[in-house]
């Protein structure tokens, strides 16, 4: 099964689809990852520019280290390095990217079984931009036998009730919940905003059971979170 997962900032793979993304990797799945920004806006005003452990870094500089600990994750998870795709986008330009994304995002997703992509009415503007593409290009190909999995970054908002039927938890164990710590060590760029790091550190430490949905094509639309 070939599977694309969207992945808006290079970090959101893990708190978004990781726990499930190591089931899928057992299983032997083609996966496909699509990072769609750069990260570069990490340090900008707002909570992380509050942390004494942030690093003087251009922009320029910040996207460098995140896009090559994107990179360094793939390697960590054992997804083949061309199976990474990088639309190198600024961070935080939101809905700036959308049309050139769904250009970029059509070849990869017309023989796919499934994507994986962000909410649907999600607080972040990069996270939105992201599932609009997903859907702009799915919509493109009209893939009405595609398998559509949503996931929500708890910080960015949650799933609603009108969807419940097509929510499900996915529980993990404690080895899994060991190697998505690991996991989290790769996103050193994170460590520098002391007080996120600490959060993060915890999230994973404490949480075992993750929810996400699945909806079809037919469904576009009509649910909060699709």
């Amino acid at each position: 099964m070939k599977i694309v997962i969207f992945e808006p900032h290079p970090d959101d793979l893990l708190f978004g689809p990781g726990p499930i993304l190591l089931e899928w990797i057992e299983k032997k799945h083609d996966i496909h990852v699509i990072t769609v920004t750069d990260g570069r806006a990490c340090f900008r005003v707002g909570e992380q520019a509050d942390s004494e452990n942030a690093p003087i870094m251009s922009e320029y500089e910040v996207a460098n280290m995140r896009t090559k600990e994107a990179r360094e994750v793939i390697k960590f998870l054992g997804i083949p390095i061309e199976n990474h795709h990088l639309f190198n986008f600024h961070d935080a330009d939101g809905q700036k990217n959308v049309k050139e994304g769904i250009v970029k995002a059509i070849p990869l997703i017309k023989n796919a079984d499934r994507i994986f992509f962000p909410s649907d009415n999600n607080s972040h503007v990069d996270h939105q931009a992201t599932h609009d593409i997903a859907i702009g290009a799915s919509k493109s190909l009209v893939l009405k036998n595609l398998e559509y999995f949503v996931y929500f970054i708890p910080t960015y908002g949650k799933f609603q009730e009108d969807s419940k039927d097509h929510q499900f938890e996915y529980i993990i164990d404690e080895e899994r919940a060991k190697i998505l710590q690991e996991w989290l060590e790769i996103y050193q760029s994170q460590s520098f905003t002391k007080y996120a790091w600490k959060m993060y550190k915890r999230f994973l430490k404490k949480i075992r059971k993750w929810t996400y949905g699945i909806y079809k094509y037919e469904e576009i639309g009509i649910y909060n979170n699709f």
